[in-house]
């Protein structure tokens, strides 16, 4: 592998200030640079001749620079104009571009070029700021004249320095082995790999792109429905406890409740009950909207469990989740069952501090019921007496081994845990039975009685005075606010706000005077846990932040979600931050702010979310309408993520899970398939899968 494996920082051209660039991208070799793939491309291919050159065409010329010269421009006097003339032999045209005076150093008379960009009128036809490259007599383009690739940047990085190493990368796909089965490649007349990775970086036309693209999308749905699969066939060997169903004690314990279960919440409850009486490990995703009651069935499972002396685990993805789970479960049946809280910080019996050595001793004497905690629970240290059951909080990648890992004492003799897995990231029923169709699925699609409606409004730019009062009146009141923002940095070209420019232009403008509060992704964990602590304490009035609040802390004071940019997100991400108020007593808003003139697709999309309320509903809306979008578009959701791939693309998935179920019905192992077997392993590790 030693061309694959060649580090980036010894590619002639980069440097060093640029190979740590290209390392905080996580692309340290060419190999992992071969596998970065553009985001998207532009369209230069459109060479035309000057004189076939009509104002508004986005094209590409090559000729002659005949003059070029910089000077101050005529309405500033700090800004560098540079301007050239290039000839072709059928015309000459104009150039410009602003502060880049380097270009006469480069852009000499009598060199030949290749410009890509569009052609204004305003002044005589001319390009601005277009892109460039010397081609000489012989050379080839690459940055102009084609289909040319955009990547991720960060730092010094430019697109010319990624494609520089991109270009090494491809010299390297002859390491690339092929491990798609031949007949599977046949069938559905796949682009050979190597073939597919050239065209992903240098695509020769947009048809051989799309050719690649669907070669490299099915390649990851294929791997994921084959480790789906076999984590499913390799759980149905497993042997579980079989927890029998303790009709006095559930009845008892619902009794109890300080409300009524809904229908769905009852039929799941029995669902999961039924499942633990089993000695099948049940394997059961409980989806549910925020707020429709997921921790009550869980609660009351973990009952029956503990009725016959089963112990039951609580795993959630941050601290604060974990003790929002805790308070909740000790506020509901904390009577019935010995709740415990375990985090890195954090170690509690029933609401009391105790040390991390008492806890560990009272779940390997079975002291506890319910232990809530985050993956601290799966360090070597924690023993159970008998556990029976886990539950998993928006993340249900959990396998064979992330289940022994939750060791009781007894060993293997009591089998491994049920596995209950919660998210209130709605799964369009039609993706379900497609990604997930061998999964048991339960749903809570009933609220409980008395949660209200929160009213959601599209706003639109220039007309947001309405809100900015409604927000001031509801902090004016004691309320708070939430305001989700898409970016951290400075504004993209698509002109949507950072959480930085909001909180600026918030705090000095129509929020001045109020106690704002800023969080997003690039604080440490310890930090973003202390703001979103403190906010809930009542510290804030307003909370300015990226989507890291979808799925977060319960604040029942907020009564304003506010969120710029809304078109940039999907309806099932909209309606998760919408979840994160209307959780008080009070009534609730939810402002969807556009960045810019909504297309009326994007219009469509947003009122689909003003007349429901209802998550599944909205995720089939979000399928019908976003077409190859991310469904989700979310990283807290607990779905895989794929590079190319979106669940959108249900044709290609579900002929990934018909040669998956093909290929292991065949040979469980993949011993006919080495190849296939090898890369199947090493994406399990990619994709941190069980």
């Amino acid at each position: 592998m030693a061309c694959l494996s060649q580090e980036i920082s010894m590619v002639r051209g980069v440097g060093s200030v640029k190979a740590r660039d290209f390392a905080r991208l996580g692309l340290q070799t060419l190999e992992q640079a071969l596998y970065d793939f553009p985001f998207r491309y532009d369209d230069l291919s459109n060479v035309l001749q000057i004189a076939e050159v009509q104002a508004g065409m986005k094209v590409t010329v090559q000729g002659r620079i005949s003059a070029i010269e910089n000077r101050k421009s005529s309405q500033s006097r700090r800004m560098m104009v540079t301007e050239a003339i290039v000839e072709d032999g059928s015309g000459s045209m104009k150039a410009t571009w602003f502060h880049q005076g380097f270009l006469t150093k480069v852009l000499k008379p009598g060199v030949i070029v290749s410009l890509a960009g569009k052609v204004d009128d305003r002044y005589g036809l001319a390009l601005v700021n277009p892109a460039y490259e010397v081609i000489g007599k012989s050379s080839t383009a690459k940055h102009t004249g084609r289909i040319v690739p955009i990547y991720r940047l960060t730092g010094a990085l430019t697109q010319k320095s990624r494609r520089l190493v991109a270009e090494k990368a491809i010299v390297c796909v002859p390491e690339v082995a092929e491990w798609m089965p031949e007949y599977i490649k046949t069938d559905l007349r796949l682009q050979p790999l190597g073939a597919a990775l050239r065209e992903m970086h240098f695509p020769e036309s947009a048809e051989t792109k799309d050719k690649a693209i669907y070669r490299l999308k099915f390649d990851e749905f294929l791997l994921h429905q084959l480790l789906h699969a076999k984590s499913r066939r390799d759980l149905q060997k497993q042997k579980a406890p079989k927890i029998k169903f303790d009709e006095k004690e559930v009845k008892a314990a619902i009794s109890e409740l300080p409300f009524t279960l809904t229908g769905a919440q009852k039929k799941a409850v029995w669902a999961i009950i039924k499942d633990m009486d089993r000695t099948e490990p049940m394997n059961r995703l409980l989806e549910g909207d925020v707020g429709s009651g997921k921790t009550a069935v869980a609660a009351l499972v973990a009952v029956n469990a503990a009725a016959s002396g089963w112990q039951t685990s609580m795993l959630a993805p941050t601290e604060i989740l974990a003790e929002q789970h805790a308070k909740t479960l000790e506020r509901l049946l904390g009577n019935r069952l010995r709740i415990a809280l375990y985090t890195r910080t954090k170690r509690r019996i029933h609401g009391k501090e105790v040390t991390k050595e008492q806890l560990l001793e009272a779940l390997r004497n079975g002291d506890v019921d319910l232990v809530v905690g985050t993956h601290a629970l799966l360090t070597e240290q924690v023993l159970f007496m008998r556990l029976g059951l886990i539950v998993v909080d928006e993340q249900h990648r959990f396998g064979v081994k992330q289940r022994q890992a939750l060791k009781d004492k007894q060993g293997d003799k009591d089998g491994i845990p049920h596995l209950l897995s919660m998210t209130a990231t709605p799964i369009p029923r039609s993706l379900a039975l497609v990604v997930y169709g061998d999964l048991d699925r339960s749903l809570l699609d009933e609220y409980p009685a008395g949660r209200q409606p929160i009213a959601t409004h599209i706003v639109d730019v220039g007309r947001e005075g309405e809100a900015y009062a409604k927000m001031r009146q509801d902090m004016d009141n004691g309320r708070q606010v939430f305001v989700v923002c898409p970016l951290i940095e400075e504004s993209d070209a698509l002109g949507v706000q950072s959480v930085n420019e909001v909180f600026s232009s918030f705090s000095e403008g129509p929020f001045a005077g109020y106690r704002l509060a800023m969080l997003h992704g690039k604080l440490k964990t310890k930090e973003k846990d202390g703001v979103m602590r403190a906010f809930a304490a009542g510290e804030f009035d307003m909370l300015i932040a990226t989507t890291v609040v979808e799925v977060g802390i319960d604040v029942q004071n907020a009564t304003v979600m506010y969120v710029e940019g809304a078109e940039r997100f999907g309806l099932a991400q909209l309606h998760q931050l919408r979840g994160r108020v209307g959780r008080g007593e009070h009534g609730s808003q939810c402002y969807l702010h556009a960045s810019a003139m909504l297309s009326p697709m994007a219009k469509e999309r947003l009122m689909a979310l003003v007349n429901s309320q209802d998550g599944f509903e909205l995720a089939e809306a979000d399928l019908r309408l976003r077409g190859p979008g991310d469904v989700f578009g979310t990283r807290q959701s607990g779905f895989e993520e794929f590079k190319l791939g979106t669940y959108a693309d249900i044709d290609v998935i579900s002929k990934a899970k018909d040669f998956a179920k093909e290929l292991l019905d065949q040979d469980m192992d993949l011993k006919q398939y080495p190849k296939l077997r090898e890369r199947m392993m090493a994406y399990a590790q990619e994709v941190h899968f069980e």
